[in-house]
């Protein structure tokens, strides 16, 4: 890519993230009913044909777009979302200002520490658990999985509910339409090999699969993903 349109696409990609933050305050004052004239939604039997089923919905959702006011889709299809948040280190009072904020659009937060056996319950009683499946890993924690052609270190939460539970693991993401307008899109789950391979591999195989997806979206609009998030950092020396 020319040094040009890089520079294009980051500064587009900062500005975006500006207006994320100003729709962000902007939310809390708006009306339940204006809901429909500003977010649509593309892809809603996929999430009504899995409550249907009984088993919850894992939701894997991505830095794309405005990730913070996905919570409108609780409100749409009168499920709860539980949403787990990594606290941020040593910023108490901004967490606390961030998750007054996700609150505001109709999530419920829990701290992304430890909570499997929380989040198993949640799923039984047909809820939806919002996991962010872009996030960078600890080296102890992560599985090694190829992202535009480079291994980065990948949690293994999402993919090891999946393959433990056989809930569904669907992608949603946000596309963006206008100022506090979105379509909010519903994707058929991703596929969550559970037999045939040993652990290990099966985790790889799944978690390949999630950042596959993710690459689409990015490749298709790399303005509207986080691009300031170090997902690539340090190789790995092993």
């Amino acid at each position: 890519m020319p040094r040009r349109q890089a520079d294009q696409i980051v500064r587009s990609c900062l500005q975006k993230l500006g207006i994320n933050f100003m729709e962000i305050l902007r939310f809390p004052y708006l009306k339940k009913e204006e809901y429909v004239e500003r977010f649509a939604f593309r892809g809603e039997e996929h999430a009504r044909g899995a409550l249907a089923e009984g088993r919850g919905i894992l939701a894997l959702v991505f830095h794309y777009a405005n990730w913070e006011i996905m919570g409108v889709a609780s409100y749409m299809l009168k499920n709860e979302v539980v949403t787990l948040a990594r606290p941020l280190k040593h910023r108490d009072r901004l967490n606390a200002f961030l998750n007054q904020l996700r609150s505001a659009t109709g999530l419920t937060v829990i701290p992304n520490r430890d909570t499997a056996k929380d989040v198993i319950r949640i799923l039984r009683e047909n809820r939806i658990v919002a996991v962010l499946g872009d996030q960078r890993e600890k080296r102890s924690k992560a599985v090694w999985v190829e992202f535009f052609n480079e291994k980065v270190p990948t949690s293994k939460g999402v993919v090891m509910l999946g393959m433990k539970t056989g809930v569904p693991v669907m992608p949603i993401y946000a596309v963006r339409e206008g100022f506090l307008r979105y379509t909010i899109v519903f994707n058929k789950p991703i596929e969550i090999e559970r037999k045939g391979a040993p652990v290990d591999e099966l985790i790889y195989r799944n978690a390949r699969r999630i950042n596959a997806f993710l690459e689409g979206l990015v490749s298709a609009k790399p303005d509207e993903w986080l691009l300031v998030h170090r997902r690539w950092g340090s190789k790995r020396t092993s």
